[in-house]
């Protein structure tokens, strides 16, 4: 019964895990885009500054 309740415990510490990892993932492919964004933005506008 010890064995069973363990490993009914690992997997949804297993489950937490993964759901962590899955919006963390987001996150950082979120923060990539916006800060690629905000670079390329920059890039294309500093020649509307100069000239």
């Amino acid at each position: 019964m010890k064995t069973i309740l363990e490993g009914i415990q690992n997997i949804f510490l297993d489950l937490f895990a993964m759901g962590k990892g899955f919006i963390y993932g987001f996150f950082i492919v979120a923060l990539f885009f916006l800060i690629g964004g905000a670079i390329l933005y920059g890039f294309l506008y500093i020649p509307n500054l100069i000239f």
